[in-house]
């Protein structure tokens, strides 16, 4: 998810799966702990396909980089956690619901 100037925003998943690019664009969080880095969202395809996740980016990985403005008149910080955990519940009509989780191989990375 990006947030732009003017107000622009960019909300787009892409899940691989079972050998197909599935793509994601109407993301809706459920909720989002930036302190506690921790962030919920579900979305869904045109063609069916729902998607339930949840990333935890709390842990020894967590830490906080400087990233430098596009204008370079600064920095902002942002916290990253490469070694986050993640669940992602994955729901089709007529298919068994399925479930994908990693203790260590989500990326995290939130601003603000």
């Amino acid at each position: 998810m990006y947030e732009m100037p003017f107000g622009l925003r960019f909300r787009k998943a892409i899940l691989w799966h079972a050998g197909k690019k599935h793509i994601f664009r109407n993301l809706q969080e459920a909720s989002a702990d930036r302190e506690g880095m921790q962030w919920n969202f579900h979305c869904s395809t045109r063609e069916g396909l729902r998607l339930q996740v949840a990333i935890d980016g709390r842990g020894r990985s967590l830490h906080h980089l400087p990233y430098v403005k596009t204008d370079c008149s600064g920095t902002f910080e942002v916290a990253n956690n490469s070694l986050a955990s993640a669940s992602i519940i994955i729901e089709k009509a007529g298919e068994p619901v399925e479930r994908l989780d990693t203790r260590t191989g989500a990326v995290l990375e939130l601003v603000g």
